[in-house]
């Protein structure tokens, strides 16, 4: 590919840009985007604290329509 193919890829309209994107995003294999897309440890730890405790205490969540209502209660 060209730097004239980038350019014409990037005059696209936004919605065009955006479809591309995603087909592109979505042609990387799991075990290719897991060799490039690395959480660092400290946010892996976090990650999987998080998940112990809502595995632990399920009680305690919230669904997404739950936090939404009381985020923006006239919605």
């Amino acid at each position: 590919m060209t730097k004239a193919d980038v350019r014409r890829l990037l005059d696209l309209p936004v919605e065009e840009r955006f479809e591309l994107a995603q087909l592109l995003w979505k042609s990387v294999e799991p075990e290719e985007e897991a060799r490039f897309v690395q959480l660092p440890q400290w946010q892996r730890a976090l990650l999987d604290a998080r998940l112990a405790d809502a595995e632990t205490n399920p009680d305690d969540e919230q669904t997404w329509e739950e936090v939404k209502a009381e985020l923006w209660p006239d919605s």
